[in-house]
């Protein structure tokens, strides 16, 4: 088959690192393109065939023309869109191409309606499932030797949190949550909020065991994953998280709020509600500093498992023959 993966934000995050990923993979048995605007071609530029378009809005019919053209030139398979903005465009030209099309939807979104004009929708966990129409819910994965990254790195006795500085990653709440808490914790990303953290850490004063630290390459961020002795994840809102994967992957505990695929992966009693600062608070009070009676092995065990790049690869690749031969 040949498929065109439709992406077009104004940075590389953890969708673009999701379409890298499935694509080189994708790239052993398909035809892979992908269509994005010049800032992104650039991570994709050397292993994939690229389309540059222009980032422009989905009621801008003039670069909609341009748009139907490159997809028109490539005449793909499959067209697999990422996100509202880019489902939106595509599905405004679907009619009049004859490619499959397939919409991922990544997080949690108050509106669905534009992903069920899509032949059919991915969901990267059953929590964001709601209001879809023709769905299959295909997860994250984890993509790394994890025996590679472990092999030299030493545990080391802080805790561990990831992500973008926004608000819906909970972490005005974690800090929030830190003040009896004795265990150092290291808080890594950049965003919109992290001015807001940063005066947060020190009206708190909690400076001496708070560390903001800005994002780093992705090779160095798992060797933080694993050396860390605890990972928390304290979101509002998640479609994935991919980042918990990622630290239970490499023997790190986690402790998470009730979100996203978390609830597949631990017990009811393992997780805390969403959103709510005292429930938080004392979730970690209770375990933080305790964290060595847990015993979470058999989940490393299953996460390396189930999450795999392949397993997850061949489920899209299962939607994708399904989809193309109605």
């Amino acid at each position: 088959m040949k498929i065109v993966h439709f992406i077009n934000s104004e940075s590389y995050g953890g969708i673009e690192q999701h379409v890298q990923e499935l694509g080189t993979y994708q790239k052993n048995t398909h035809e892979v393109i992908i269509v994005c605007n010049k800032f992104l071609s650039k991570y994709f530029i050397n292993d994939f065939k690229v389309s540059v378009v222009k980032n422009f809005s989905r009621h801008n019919y003039f670069y909609l023309f341009g748009f139907y053209n490159v997809i028109r030139s490539i005449n793909p398979d499959i067209v697999h869109t990422h996100g509202s903005k880019t489902t939106s465009i595509y599905s405004k030209i679907k009619n009049m191409l004859k490619a499959s099309h397939i919409s991922t939807i990544h997080n949690i979104k108050t509106n669905v309606k534009i992903y069920n004009k899509a032949d059919h929708v991915i969901a990267v966990s059953d929590e964001i499932t709601e209001g879809l129409n023709n769905y299959s819910v295909v997860t994250n994965w984890i993509n790394f030797d994890v025996n590679e990254i472990i092999s030299n790195i030493n545990k080391e006795e802080h805790a561990l949190a990831v992500g973008r500085f926004e608000k819906a990653k909970g972490f005005d709440l974690l800090i929030k949550s830190w003040e009896n808490i004795q265990r150092k914790l290291l808080i890594i990303g950049d965003g919109s909020e992290y001015e807001t953290m940063d005066k947060l850490i020190k009206h708190m004063s909690l400076g001496h065991k708070i560390t903001l630290k800005k994002f780093m390459p992705y090779e160095d961020i798992l060797k933080e994953f694993a050396k860390a002795k605890v990972f928390i994840l304290p979101s509002r809102n998640e479609g994935g998280p991919r980042v918990a994967l990622e630290a239970l992957a490499l023997n790190t505990p986690v402790l998470s709020t009730k979100v996203g695929h978390m609830s597949s992966i631990f017990p009811e009693e393992m997780l805390v509600e969403p959103n709510n600062q005292q429930k938080l608070k004392e979730f970690l009070e209770l375990y933080v500093d305790d964290i060595d009676t847990i015993n979470q092995k058999s989940i490393f065990e299953y996460v390396l498992e189930e999450f795999s790049l392949e397993n997850r690869a061949l489920k899209v690749d299962e939607i994708y023959k399904k989809i193309n031969s109605n």
